[in-house]
């Protein structure tokens, strides 16, 4: 079978210059040497740390979260939470453990749905998770959509102001076997995108502005909110406006075994690292304005993690004389709480809501 770089290499010279979504796609998703089905993976031991892996404070914070929507719809018998992109099943371990009312009472069934097969072989085996490679075929009465950094892993395409015109960047052959480079592209100034691009960032944006645009996020978005008759749908992740991470000038990041890659390492051998962008929360919004926007660190202050902590807090200091895993654990969630609120890292990832 060709290498994922020879298909994509087959794929330009019959088709020209591809799309970035396209190249990004394949590079995390394929089948056979994309980066989530070949082993790369959150976790300590993995290439990079989400909030699920700092420690099970988060989705103890997760529980109580989904207790309060649950109760908030008048404590339905079926209340499942999907969570797209589940990687591993970590998150749903957490939840699972911290045990809410919900699953107590047999009301909660969590959906850990994950592309990679290689990832769904890890979920947790429990009869109230449900593992799957796609979403929902029938949207639920009422019911959670959850997505904990995913659309940062979902195709994007990119663009760049230049000479007053923009211009798409599309991928074509490198000069070495495994490598690719890009091409701009002028967009035609009559293009819906032009329109778009110029709205998010200004009429005439500055020189060498390069703009990420997702399109596959929004779709992701409709979806989700098309999935339920009731309920909420839940984003988690890092990013900003649009015109504040065009300034900032940094979108695209590439991680593998906890180290950040350089600017051109997503080029290289692709299938061989992490690609993500930062999420452009207004283009989100230009699907359906949130009910909600606000940092990680508010959301979960808002759902009792200074509580857990307070708890935790005294539990270690009511067993610290005999020691053992439930006081190191007790401890510990003061150490998770400074990770996942810090305004420097992931406390200033925004987390936003639909109601549905």
């Amino acid at each position: 079978m060709a290498s994922l770089a020879d298909r994509l290499r087959r794929q330009i010279t019959e088709q020209g210059p591809i799309p970035v979504s396209e190249f990004v796609d394949a590079a995390l998703y394929d089948e056979g040497e994309g980066f989530y089905q070949t082993g790369g993976r959150a976790g300590r031991r993995g290439d990079f740390l989400t909030a699920p892996e700092v420690g099970p404070l988060f989705g103890a914070v997760l529980a109580r979260a989904i207790d309060a929507w649950w109760r908030d719809f008048g404590y339905p018998e079926q209340f499942p939470v999907y969570e797209w992109g589940a990687g591993p099943g970590t998150l749903a371990r957490s939840v699972l453990a911290a045990e809410p009312d919900a699953l107590r009472r047999g009301a909660l069934i969590w959906h850990a749905i994950e592309r990679s097969a290689a990832q769904r072989a890890q979920h947790p085996e429990h009869p109230s998770v449900a593992s799957a490679a796609t979403g929902p075929s029938e949207p639920a009465p009422v019911g959670i959509v959850l997505a904990n950094e995913l659309l940062d892993n979902l195709g994007f395409d990119l663009y760049e102001r230049c000479g007053g015109h923009w211009y798409e960047l599309r991928i074509i052959e490198g000069p070495d076997l495994n490598q690719f480079a890009t091409v701009a592209l002028p967009v035609p100034e009559s293009s819906v995108v032009v329109e778009e691009l110029s709205a998010l960032v200004g009429a005439h944006g500055s020189e060498g502005l390069q703009v990420v645009r997702q399109t596959a996020a929004r779709d992701w978005l409709t979806e989700a909110l098309g999935s339920l008759h009731a309920g909420r749908v839940v984003v988690l992740d890092y990013g900003g406006a649009t015109a504040e991470l065009s300034a900032r000038g940094s979108w695209m990041r590439t991680h593998t075994r906890h180290g950040a890659g350089d600017s051109n390492r997503w080029l290289e051998d692709p299938g061989t690292c992490d690609v993500t962008a930062d999420v452009a929360t207004d283009q989100l919004e230009l699907v359906r304005r949130a009910d909600s926007n606000r940092t990680q660190a508010d959301f979960l202050r808002a759902h009792g993690i200074d509580e857990l902590v307070a708890e935790g807090k005294r539990q270690w200091q009511e067993s610290a004389h005999i020691g053992g895993l439930a006081a190191l654990r007790a401890r510990s969630r003061i150490s998770e709480a400074e990770a996942l609120c810090d305004p420097r890292g992931m406390g200033a990832f925004r987390a936003l809501e639909w109601l549905v």
